[in-house]
């Protein structure tokens, strides 16, 4: 369609203009269709925002809104790794906490991560950051745990299978770059990517606590699904950096495999 009128629009711009006039209309034309050029040339899980628009946090939420639902099975083209299932792996969730107590996930797997809603943006050119707030409305948690300690003054000691569903978690994102050239050519530099996350609700199931009694097992699973957000928050930080890296990783792939130009044009 574009193509097709743009014998027409090229005559109507310039009828009747002084020299002076055809000129800066020449310009600001040019500058369109290079903006053009950029857009049509971009896949469709890309949306450019315009690095002066007025509404950049509105465009670059949208943008990153617009990516939701590639990331679920990864963009191979690019080398994005898929997000679901979010493979963390093992992790020393706690070592030494309240009680002395020590928690070990194994082959932990994470459902959920890509069906994120960013609620708050602050894009800015200038300083060269996105932060942004967003939330995670439901994750589920599947993998091998191990346990040893106090919880609630209650002692508890196990290693088993675990499940865990949890509402509404709330992620801080702070994105820091600077612009490198190569060859002539400006990419992103990701120089710093931040994540915290603020607990919601949520509730956990151990298996085979106490080397499966069942009755000393369900007392420890309602004590610790009684008191999710005490539990939670003192687990949560080794959590959050290990989906910081996991993020920062998706983040970098999508960046080097534009230049700064194409996502952010003039």
């Amino acid at each position: 369609m574009f193509e097709e009128l743009m014998p027409k629009l090229i005559i109507s711009l310039f009828a009747g203009k002084s020299k002076m006039e055809s000129r800066i209309i020449a310009a600001t034309f040019l500058l369109c269709c290079i903006g053009y050029t950029f857009a049509s040339n971009m896949p469709d899980y890309i949306q450019i925002c315009h690095r002066h628009d007025p509404e950049l946090s509105k465009c670059v939420k949208q943008s990153v809104h617009n990516l939701r639902p590639y990331l679920g099975n990864g963009i191979k083209e690019i080398n994005v790794p898929a997000l679901e299932p979010l493979y963390i792996g093992d992790l020393n969730i706690l070592e030494g906490g309240s009680g002395g107590i020590t928690v070990k996930a194994k082959k932990l797997s994470v459902y959920g991560a890509s069906n994120f809603e960013i609620t708050k943006m602050r894009a800015s050119i200038q300083n060269k950051r996105f932060d942004f707030e967003l939330i995670l409305p439901l994750l589920k948690g599947e993998g091998q745990y191990d346990i040893n300690g106090n919880i609630l003054a209650l002692p508890i000691k196990g290693n088993g299978p675990f499940v865990g569903n949890f509402t509404n978690f709330v992620a801080y994102v702070r994105i820091a770059y600077d612009i490198k050239n190569v060859n002539d050519v400006d990419y992103f530099e990701l120089k710093e990517f931040g994540l915290r996350i603020r607990t919601g609700k949520g509730r956990l199931r151990l298996e085979n606590l106490f080397n499966g009694d069942k009755v000393l097992g369900d007392v420890i699973n309602q004590t610790i699904n009684d008191n999710f957000e005490l539990f939670t928050n003192e687990v949560i930080a080794p959590i959050a950096r290990a989906l910081e890296i996991k993020f920062r990783a998706v983040a970098t792939k999508i960046l080097e495999n534009f230049t700064y130009n194409e996502l952010f044009p003039v």
